[in-house]
């Protein structure tokens, strides 16, 4: 059976189940890709994978912020660092005291998810949005790594300072971010764990 395609940048979607190799190659090549190489995402690239990001599911407002100064970029990550050795949890001041610990893991290109306080859904949008993405960049020849630990970044001092450089209004909190570029050694990546998580009801 064949049906009518959808091209999504360079992800290529069919509508019948039979025909989402595609998809479904990305899906199964994902992976937390935790160490890049420092070239740089090509600029067309970029707007394929927003684009994809932004035909995601929504359930009110979000922004997608795109991040490819360096300077920032290491700011963030600094202040990651910061924010992690004095959260009070043993896993993750353990994780941000190991040498050459890198929060973004100096990724080329970090895209940051926020939402207003008022949206509650803006976590459940946000991250949406992030998988189109990761999954476009991964049929594309990138690593990505969906992280959650810059947030502690944005729970020091630096806040005000981190919002104002990345041009959000100080309503807007960040919730998640995607780190992409081409894998390196990725020698902080870890083996994918299976999990039974699933029950079926009939």
């Amino acid at each position: 059976m064949s049906g009518k395609k959808i091209k999504i940048g360079t992800l290529i979607v069919l509508r019948d189940i039979g025909d989402k190799m595609n998809v479904l190659d990305a899906i199964n090549k994902r992976k937390s890709v935790r160490d890049y190489l420092t070239d740089e995402v090509d600029e067309k690239d970029i707007k394929t994978i927003v684009d994809a990001g932004k035909k995601a599911p929504k359930a009110g407002p979000f922004q997608i912020t795109v991040v490819t100064n360096k300077e920032l970029l290491n700011k963030i990550n600094d202040h990651t660092i910061e924010g992690m050795k004095n959260s009070g949890n043993d896993f993750f001041v353990e994780r941000a005291s190991t040498p050459g610990y890198n929060p973004l893991y100096k990724a080329p290109l970090v895209i940051f998810f926020s939402a207003p306080d008022e949206n509650i859904f803006g976590g459940l949008t946000a991250s949406v949005s992030a998988e189109n993405m990761i999954l476009t960049a991964i049929s594309l020849g990138y690593g990505t790594c969906y992280l959650a630990s810059p947030n502690f970044a944005f729970q020091t001092s630096a806040r005000d300072e981190l919002i104002k450089e990345l041009q959000l209004p100080p309503n807007l909190n960040p919730i998640c971010a995607v780190s992409i570029g081409k894998e390196g050694e990725n020698k902080f990546g870890t083996p994918q764990e299976e999990v039974d998580n699933v029950n079926f009801v009939k």
